[in-house]
């Protein structure tokens, strides 16, 4: 099944990417969980955008309109102190996942719905360690609230349905593995950290450096 062979595949990549991302950390300071929102919306605008635009995503059937994650994490990056204008000009990724085709597509939405799924531990911890929450910083790890877990079947049955129609095993798993691979390059880019409130901002060192 489709489901299980992604989970097995991707199991280590995405516990690499949980390394460069500790958001359960117990001493998680606001300022590297900001760094973390500004990388996460850096590599969602343009993934999103290449989307929306894609001859591939048009095919799936999948209303994303609700599901969209740009908007949430702009709007937790201004809770968190960061002026709008210095969020619309925080340079984009430019190495993206291939989604010209549908089960690329799909394979990638499986990285994005699966991290929003996940994001609802992250969410007690941002609350109970920052005193975060969907209004104040929180709103992209806060998912669709109540409806995430009918969220996360409703696209795994899509998902399961184009598979055992397509036989595109290998192209789903290709596409979650290059999603994998491009947002993990990305967390290892070094960035300037945008100005704040305060006026503040410094170089933030990937934490391989």
């Amino acid at each position: 099944m489709i489901l299980q062979v992604l989970k097995d595949v991707t199991r280590e990549s995405h516990l690499a990417l949980e390394r460069l991302m500790p958001l359960l950390d117990a001493d998680l300071a606001a300022a590297e969980y900001r760094r973390m929102v500004q990388k996460l919306f850096t590599y969602h605008k343009p993934l999103e955008a290449m989307l929306f635009s894609s001859p591939g995503f048009a095919e799936i059937g999948l209303d994303y309109a609700e599901r969209a994650k740009t908007t949430r994490l702009a709007n937790d990056l201004c809770a968190l102190g960061v002026s709008a204008d210095e969020v619309a000009q925080m340079h984009s990724c430019e190495s993206l996942p291939p989604l010209a085709d549908p089960s690329h597509v799909f394979g990638c939405l499986y990285v994005l719905e699966g991290a929003t799924l996940g994001g609802q531990i992250v969410t007690r911890h941002l609350q109970a360690s920052l005193g975060l929450t969907p209004e104040t910083g929180a709103s992209y790890f806060s998912g669709y609230g109540v409806r995430t877990g009918p969220q996360w079947k409703a696209f795994c049955a899509l998902l399961t349905g184009y598979a055992a129609r397509t036989g595109a095993d290998t192209d789903i798993v290709d596409g979650a593995n290059a999603t994998y691979e491009t947002l993990t390059a990305w967390m290892h880019v070094v960035d300037v950290e945008p100005t704040t409130a305060s006026g503040t901002g410094s170089v933030v060192r990937s934490v391989l450096a």
